[in-house]
């Protein structure tokens, strides 16, 4: 074997050229790369911005077109939120807003309509023949209600019937109603709602708006198959209830006025009445009752409609309607009479031994009993008072004159409104003097010539019981029973201290021994005065024969009074009933009011005549 032939030794010329880079191409194409970046990147930038530029533009100025291309994909609902509550001065519930649930069908997926209805009807206690004749009645629709709101116990039995919730078309959802759980009771204070939420009567129209809810609001968007994709967040308000209001009315106070205010109006055949409790040192309505009764939770027909009997009971007339007041007045004329210097309670005043007197101008004045020998004769201003002497309080009058008799009767309020904020209120019939005839200085003082409604004459009483302050009569309770509180609701003094007392002490005369004996109590100490007025005749003028308003307002204790309770009975007649006449209002609503303030002041915890005399003796014997 040969060794391999050794390799040559390279030529150097044949070995290979180093090459040397060419620096101004490579910058060239540095610079070629770089500027179509930044061209590229311009105009991606461009692009972009452009981009947000057209979702702006989308978004806040779409087209028509796109516009309701989008409101297709969004869809907006409401958030329910609760109307606020009434409730009285202890937080009982007058009117509240609770969830109930409404019973639908959707046809479109109802598989077999007679098992449906049958299955429906039978279970739930509908009519299957009415639930199928809506099914093929209202063909097409999606949504057809069975019932608009379910009793509790019909949705607990759905609830609990696994057919029932299996059951394809069948469904409910929750709705939120408005409920009256005290049923009539104070209902013509409270008022009712309509189907949109409004109030519409009472106290539901009066606070509205700050019963009102603040409904909320939230956003979904969809896709082309309705599925929900996101919440739109941009659209989303949070939902507020709407707040509850305190009233100053006690439920068992109201429902003491309205049960005594029943049985005294059915007992005399009246047609209405009213019966108002009154705290006279805040001005507070304690109890406001109307009879007829008002169910706000029950007044309308199978038709959605007002029914008679509730259009008839519908209104407060404790602040709607007017009627003359009669001798209720004369307490209000007398104190002030004493208070300008006019007369003095132990002056004698001759009403003359017949009952019958002429006036200086205008025509014969009778007293409720006249005749030969049956009138009252000569007797004191105090015993006007008592034995309620229209001749008496006439003879004063006159020396009064029309400007200040007119004053007076301002003073107290009439022919205002009270400031009780109640919906309907009418400031009543009290013309200016300058209409006023000689006949109407000797009338009004029995009250005659002038109309109000049962609050304001309730409200003038309260003057006599709070040391001669007027007040403002509120509905509302007051936040707290201060003295600073109290003197926000003053209107004015319309008389001295000492003259208010001197007049409740001869109002306390007038139930122990006056026309408003039927009224005496065993318990407490009232004061209070009787009104008998003949109802005019708005047709033929004048005034019925026999139709009449009976009333009678009282206060208690007489020393220190808690209460002002007012009763008025409409449309009495004049009949002979075991002896007595029923048309007088110390007949008809002096036992009324009696019975409502014996029972008021007790639940009141106010200490009777016997209690007081316990502890004064108590006291007395350990000072020994």
């Amino acid at each position: 074997m040969t060794d391999p032939t050794p390799p040559s030794p390279r030529d150097p010329a044949e070995s290979p050229t180093r090459v040397v880079p060419d620096t101004a191409a490579l910058e060239r194409n540095n610079r070629r790369a770089l500027s179509v970046g930044r061209v590229a990147m311009v105009l991606v930038t461009i692009a972009l911005l452009a981009l947000l530029g057209r979702v702006y533009q989308l978004q806040q100025h779409p087209s028509p077109r796109i516009a309701a291309m989008i409101d297709t994909q969004i869809s907006t609902r409401d958030l329910d939120a609760r109307r606020g509550s009434l409730v009285d001065r202890r937080q009982r519930v007058l009117a509240t807003t609770r969830v109930a649930h409404r019973l639908f069908i959707d046809p479109d997926i109802v598989e077999d309509p007679n098992t449906f209805s049958e299955t429906v009807g039978y279970t739930l206690g509908y009519d299957p023949a009415w639930i199928e004749q809506q099914l093929f009645k209202r063909r097409g629709s999606r949504y057809i209600v069975i019932d608009k709101q379910m009793p509790e116990e019909t949705y607990e039995l759905y609830q609990q019937t696994p057919e029932l919730l299996e059951l394809r078309g069948l469904s409910s959802h929750p709705i939120l109603v408005r409920d009256y759980p005290q049923a009539q009771l104070a209902g013509q204070l409270v008022g009712f709602i309509g189907h949109e939420g409004k109030g519409l009567d009472g106290l539901e129209r009066a606070y509205d708006d700050r019963l009102a809810p603040d409904p909320g609001q939230h956003a979904f968007v969809y896709d082309r198959g309705r599925n929900r994709l996101w919440l739109a967040n941009q659209n989303y308000k949070l939902q507020a209830d709407g707040k509850p209001i305190r009233l100053s009315i006690d439920l068992n106070l109201q429902a003491i006025a309205e049960e005594e205010l029943e049985a005294t109006v059915t007992k005399f055949e009246g047609e209405s009445g009213q019966l108002i409790i009154m705290d006279p040192r805040t001005g507070e309505v304690l109890a406001l009752a109307n009879y007829p009764f008002f169910n706000p939770a029950d007044f309308r027909d199978e038709k959605g409609r007002f029914r008679e009997d509730a259009k008839l009971a519908q209104r407060n007339r404790s602040v709607t309607d007017v009627f003359e007041p009669g001798s209720i007045v004369k307490p209000l004329v007398w104190a002030a009479s004493i208070e300008g210097g006019y007369a003095t309670a132990s002056e004698m005043i001759d009403t003359t031994d017949d009952g019958m007197w002429k006036p200086q101008r205008g025509p014969l004045l009778k007293d409720s009993s006249y005749g030969p020998g049956k009138g009252h004769g000569e007797i004191t201003y105090e015993e006007v008072l008592v034995q309620s002497s229209n001749i008496g309080m006439a003879v004063v009058a006159e020396r009064m004159g029309m400007d200040a008799l007119h004053k007076i009767l301002d003073s107290y309020g009439f022919g205002k409104v009270t400031g009780s904020e109640l919906p309907g209120e009418i400031k009543g019939m009290f013309r200016p003097v300058s209409k006023w005839s000689w006949t109407d200085l000797t009338r009004m003082p029995m009250g005659h010539g002038i109309a109000v409604t049962p609050l304001q004459v309730t409200r003038a009483f309260c003057a006599l019981a709070n040391d001669g302050v007027l007040v403002n009569p509120t509905i509302e309770a007051r936040a707290d029973d201060t003295e600073d509180e109290r003197r926000t609701n003053i209107t004015a003094r319309v008389l001295s201290p000492r003259v208010a007392e001197n007049v409740r002490e001869v109002l306390a005369r007038v139930v122990t021994e006056g026309t408003g004996r039927r009224a005496r109590s065993d318990l407490y100490d009232l004061f209070g005065k009787t009104g008998t007025a003949e109802l005019p005749d708005l047709k033929n003028g004048g005034y019925h024969d026999n139709l009449y308003s009976s009333s009678f307002i009282a206060g208690a204790p007489v020393d220190q009074p808690r209460l002002v309770v007012g009763c008025f009975v409409h449309k009495t007649t004049k009949r002979i009933v075991d002896g007595q006449y029923t048309h007088y209002g110390g007949v008809v609503s002096g036992p009324a009011v009696k019975r409502v303030m014996e029972r008021s002041l007790i639940y009141l915890g106010v200490p009777t005549k016997e209690d007081t005399e316990v502890t004064t003796d108590t006291v007395a014997d350990r000072s020994r």
